[in-house]
C-alpha cells in the first residue's frame, strides 16, 4: 500500500490580506496529479485544514470539492483528523454518513483511538486534543500533552493486531522539533512537548502542526506545510510524503507554488535597482527589507510601482537603532491624517496633538479646494 501524508492546507488564510485560496487550489490540483502518478492508496490530513474555525464559504467550497475529487473521482480513501485551527465538530459534520465513500473524518476526542483498518493498515487517528478530554475518555489522571499521549499509546498498543503495518496519525507539538515564524504559537510553554519515543512501536507516524518538513524521530514524519504562509518560510521546499508499506520507504514529492515568495535584502540604491519583472521574480510576493535606511511612505510607493507583489517593507529606523515595518495593505486603510500621524510616529517618536491635527486638515482641506 502506499500513502500520501500532507497537513496544515489552513484553507482560507491570507497573507498579508492577499487570498491564497487560488494559490491553494492549484497546490491541491498538484496532489490530485501526485496521486494518481504515484497510484497512491490512502491519502491522510494530519489537521489544520482549515485556518480558522469559522472557514469561508470559498474555504469550505474548495475542500470539497478535493474531497470529491479524492474520493468519488479517483476512488481513494482519505482520513482526516482535525487541528488546532479547526472547528472539530463543524470539520467532523456528517463524518458517519461520509465514511462509507471513503472519507474518514475524526474531529474531538470522544472515544478511545481505534485502529481503522485499510487493507494491510491499521490507521490510528488522534486529532488535536487536550489533556482533560483524554481524562475524561481513558478515565485516568492526565495534565499534560506527553501524559495524554503516553496513555493513548499505551492502549493502541494493548490491542494491537499482530502482522499488520500500523500508522499513527497526530497533530501535535514534537519535542526537538524545528519552528518557523508561523508556529511560533504551536507551543506555549513546555507542557505541551511531546516526546518522539512514544510513537517508536509505529511503522510509520503522520504528524501536523509545525510548517517546516522534517523528520523529528525514527518513523515520525511532519509533511511541512501545503504552501509556505509567512516570509520565513519563504525558503522552504513545501512537499508531501509518500510511505510505502512494503518496503517502509519515505520518499517527498514537491509543490510548486503558484506565487513564490521572495525575501530581498539590500541598501536602498541596490533594492531600487532591481526590477520584479526583469530580475527573477515573477509572479511572486515579495518583502523588501532595507538596511540603511528607515522606511517612509514615499519609498513604498515607489516599491509598489516596481515589485507588483510586494506586500512587506521594513527598514532601519536609525532614530532608535530598530527595525520597523510596513504593509502594503496598511497604506491603502488609511487616510491623509493618519498617514501624517503614522509618519511622526515613525520617524520622530511623535503624537501630534489635537490642534496639530485640526491645522492638518483645516491645510488638506484648503489643498482640496484649490
Amino acid at each position: 500500500m502506499k500513502i500520501l501524508h500532507t497537513a496544515d492546507w489552513h484553507l482560507g488564510i491570507d497573507l498579508h490580506k492577499v487570498s491564497l485560496l487560488e494559490d491553494q487550489k492549484y497546490a491541491l490540483w498538484q496532489i490530485k496529479k501526485i496521486v494518481m502518478e504515484e497510484d497512491v492508496d490512502v491519502i491522510v490530513i494530519a489537521g489544520d485544514v482549515y485556518d480558522t474555525t469559522l472557514a469561508s464559504k470559498e474555504a469550505i467550497e474548495l475542500y470539497n470539492r478535493c474531497m470529491s475529487m479524492l474520493c468519488l473521482e479517483l476512488q481513494k480513501q482519505v482520513i482526516v483528523i482535525a487541528g488546532n485551527h479547526d472547528s472539530a465538530v463543524r470539520l467532523a459534520t456528517c463524518a458517519e454518513l461520509l465514511a462509507p465513500m471513503g472519507l474518514h473524518i475524526y474531529g474531538k476526542l470522544e472515544e478511545k483511538v481505534k485502529g481503522l483498518r485499510i487493507k494491510d493498515t491499521m490507521f490510528y487517528p488522534i486529532p488535536y486534543l487536550h489533556p482533560a478530554q483524554v481524562a475524561q475518555v481513558y478515565e485516568q489522571p492526565c495534565a499534560t500533552q506527553e501524559e495524554a499521549f503516553r496513555i493513548i499509546c499505551e492502549d493502541i498498543h494493548l490491542h494491537k493486531e499482530k502482522n499488520l503495518c500500523h500508522v499513527a496519525i497526530a497533530h501535535a507539538f514534537i519535542a526537538g522539533s524545528s519552528v518557523c515564524e508561523s508556529d511560533r504559537f504551536a507551543r506555549v510553554g513546555g507542557s505541551d512537548l511531546v516526546p518522539a519515543t512514544l510513537f517508536e512501536e509505529f511503522d510509520y507516524v503522520a504528524l501536523g502542526h509545525l510548517h517546516r518538513p522534517q523528520k523529528v524521530g525514527e518513523h515520525v514524519y511532519y509533511s511541512g506545510s501545503l504552501l509556505p504562509y509567512s516570509f520565513s518560510e519563504a525558503e522552504q521546499q513545501k512537499q508531501v510524503l509518500l510511505y510505502d508499506t512494503c518496503n517502509q520507504k519515505v520518499y517527498a514529492r514537491t509543490i510548486e507554488p503558484l506565487h513564490p515568495l521572495y525575501v530581498l535584502k539590500g541598501c536602498l540604491s541596490y533594492l531600487q535597482q532591481l526590477r520584479q519583472v526583469d530580475d527573477g521574480y515573477p509572479q511572486g510576493y515579495v518583502k523588501l527589507q532595507l538596511l540603511d535606511v528607515c522606511v517612509s511612505y514615499e519609498m513604498l510607493t515607489y516599491f509598489q510601482e516596481h515589485y507588483p507583489g510586494l506586500l512587506q517593507l521594513s527598514g532601519k529606523n536609525e532614530q532608535i537603532k530598530s527595525k520597523i515595518s510596513l504593509d502594503v495593505e496598511q497604506l491603502d486603510g488609511l487616510n491623509d491624517v493618519n498617514i501624517v500621524k503614522r509618519y511622526f510616529q515613525d520617524m520622530f517618536q511623535e503624537t501630534l496633538c489635537d490642534e496639530d491635527i485640526q491645522l492638518l486638515q483645516e491645510g488638506l482641506s484648503m489643498l482640496e479646494e484649490v
